[in-house]
């Protein structure tokens, strides 16, 4: 049983204005590591604050929204990879942390047909007190969630009349550098490799073109994902590395292209 209560209060300055502020409580219960005899997990529970605001301008067909938010985990559940036994394995393991960070998003509607957005955050998470299962004392440390993203992107509708519609969207992400700790260099989540760059800053460009038919019956699509065609070492496979002495690297997709079609009834 739990009791999770939310608490939520806003103010609306005028009609294309509002600030807000809420604080919540989120929760997970608790459970059983199977592979481990007489092993038990706590109930995760987390308490978040934020506080923000939202505003239009509709004459210039813009708006945003701005937040801040601070949460503090107790337990939080995560899988890790269990290296104190002779083969490892795959266990539930919890942890307490706390993070604070910004999010900031915007839409211009610039046209009829033409829209523009952007979003960005930054966030500062670490371990309040966490004892890694390899008896790795990362309180203090980062939890490996880098501390920037951001993303562009662009929408363009052109209405054809009875020839249908045609949608061009483009969209460029960004993921800044995963940032490292004693726990993510032991997982191979980051750092550990010499050969490799593990855990870099990563980028990302998507575009997709869309004629749908005037009674919106058909779609048939073009897109492509990943058009600057960056790869990334996402994290290494250590799972054989203390059996075998092998380890393998997981890499980021390709450039894609593919074709899509859709019918409605």
């Amino acid at each position: 049983t739990d009791l999770s209560p939310r608490f939520v209060v806003d103010y609306h300055f005028n009609d294309d204005t509002m600030g807000y502020a809420s604080l919540a409580k989120g929760y997970k219960a608790g459970g059983f590591n199977s592979l481990q005899i007489g092993s038990d997990f706590d109930n995760e529970d987390v308490w978040n604050f934020e506080t923000g605001i939202k505003q239009a301008f509709p004459d210039l067909r813009l708006q945003y929204n701005a937040s801040a938010f601070y949460y503090v985990y107790d337990n939080r559940q995560a899988v890790r990879l269990d290296m104190t036994t002779s083969i490892p394995r795959y266990v539930v393991d919890t942890s307490d942390l706390e993070a604070f960070g910004i999010d900031f998003d915007t839409r211009w509607q610039a046209t009829d047909g033409l829209a523009l957005d952007f979003n960005a955050s930054y966030i500062d998470s670490t371990y309040k007190d966490y004892i890694t299962p390899e008896g790795i004392d990362v309180s203090g440390q980062p939890t490996g969630i880098p501390k920037w993203s951001a993303a562009i992107g662009l929408d363009y509708l052109w209405r054809m009349n009875d020839a249908g519609d045609l949608r061009f969207t483009l969209r460029h992400a960004y993921r800044g550098a995963t940032r490292c700790s004693d726990e993510s260099q032991s997982q191979g989540t980051c750092g550990i490799s010499q050969a490799l760059d593990l855990g870099q800053s990563q980028q990302l460009t998507n575009a997709r073109i869309a004629w749908t038919s005037p009674l919106g019956h058909w779609t048939w699509a073009l897109y492509g994902r990943n058009l600057l065609d960056n790869q990334y070492v996402n994290s290494l496979g250590t799972y054989g590395k203390t059996v075998l002495g092998t380890v393998g690297a997981r890499v980021s997709e390709p450039r894609t292209y593919g074709v899509e079609v859709g019918v409605k009834f």
